[in-house]
């Protein structure tokens, strides 16, 4: 017998990209290109929290894998 992949329909394909768009709101890394400091905000384009430097790098914290 062949087993068929699950097939997720629309709603749930809906929801689970709604739950990534929250994600992105409130979760993202920041690395401060001038002062290597380092954190996770919601804010988006704040300046770096540690030396005002806007050479900030934004990474998407969902990207990262659990453990």
């Amino acid at each position: 017998m062949m087993n068929i992949p699950f097939q997720p329909d629309r709603t749930e394909i809906d929801r689970w990209k709604h739950k990534i768009d929250v994600a992105n709101e409130h979760n993202v890394f920041c690395h401060c290109h001038q002062c290597d400091y380092e954190w996770v905000s919601s804010a988006q384009n704040q300046p770096c929290p540690e030396c005002n430097g806007d050479r900030i790098e934004r990474i998407l914290c969902w990207q990262f894998p659990d453990g």
